[in-house]
């Protein structure tokens, strides 16, 4: 099955953008390989430093979206405004063009992730308002995750520019693997310190990189684990709600997993600005809960 085939039972209109999604990730894979990895020596709306990769995969998106009408707005994690593409568009789309940049010159894995929103815009929303949700990982073979509510599958682009069906439905059980992120944290907090120590001295495998696509995607393939980054005062959480944690949340509660912020699931987070950051944990439905025992205040 290819991914057309995969997306048929969907509306038209988000299969359109599901699959404008889909060609600028295709577009960055024949490009990323050998682009340039420093700076551009700009930052983005946040103030944060931009390499040449961050901009430019940041206009392929952008210049997909703009050609698909039913998207009425977008912003992405280095422009953060709502953008106007399609007055009479129905979808709202938010994305982090390249999440995990600050791997690039390590040549790790980094990736793209995506929401789509119903309606236009994304203030006064919660992640039940999604209605579709991916990501894409840039590694040893380009592949692209998306649920539309249901488990999500991946797909592997081909020599052809065709993605071909890898893992028809991906769901969460229990199991022992962690990927714990922000552990500065562990100085203030040590009750974060209590729960690294429980992970360790039981057994559980760790499996870290440093980038949230990487990480969450093998929670996803390997069918069970953790991926935690709470915050404190001095060692705030990062992640931000629209790019990156909602539309994670999305696809991972529809694997039969679990995400919280330590208060609420993360799709229940109700979206207050465009720059807003989260706490997360996300995985396993056990481990989300253990991590909120631990960590809720």
């Amino acid at each position: 099955m290819n991914l057309p085939e995969f997306l048929d039972p969907a509306p038209e209109n988000l299969r359109k953008v599901i699959l404008a999604f889909a060609d600028a990730v295709a577009k960055i894979t024949s490009e990323i390989a050998t682009a340039e990895t420093c700076e551009a020596g700009t930052t983005n709306t946040f103030c944060e430093n931009q390499l040449k990769l961050d901009v430019f995969t940041d206009q392929i998106i952008f210049g997909e979206l703009a050609k698909c009408e039913p998207v009425a707005v977008a912003a992405s994690e280095e422009n953060s405004v709502e953008k106007v593409l399609h007055e009479s568009g129905e979808f709202s789309a938010s994305f982090d063009p390249l999440d995990g940049s600050s791997l690039v010159d390590s040549n790790l894995a980094v990736g793209t992730i995506f929401g789509i929103w119903r309606g236009a815009g994304f203030v006064g929303k919660t992640g039940r308002e999604i209605v579709a949700a991916g990501y894409a990982i840039y590694g040893p073979r380009t592949t692209l995750t998306v649920s539309l509510g249901e488990n999500p599958a991946e797909f592997t682009l081909q020599k052809d520019g065709e993605w071909k069906l890898t893992i028809a439905k991906m769901e969460i059980g229990e199991g022992k693997m962690f990927a714990p992120g922000n552990l500065r944290a562990c100085g203030e907090n040590k009750k974060y310190l209590e729960l690294l120590d429980f992970w360790a001295e039981n057994g559980y495998k760790l499996r870290y990189s440093g980038g949230m696509v990487p990480d969450i995607h093998q929670i996803l393939v390997k069918g069970f684990g953790i991926f935690s980054y709470p915050g404190t005062s001095e060692n705030p959480p990062k992640l931000r709600l629209i790019y990156e944690c909602a539309p994670f949340a999305f696809l991972v509660e529809a694997a039969g997993g679990a995400s919280t912020n330590l208060r609420e699931s993360i799709v229940d987070e109700k979206v207050e600005s465009l720059d807003q950051r989260t706490a997360i944990c996300i995985g396993s439905v056990n481990e989300v809960e253990r991590c909120r025992k631990y960590l809720a205040k």
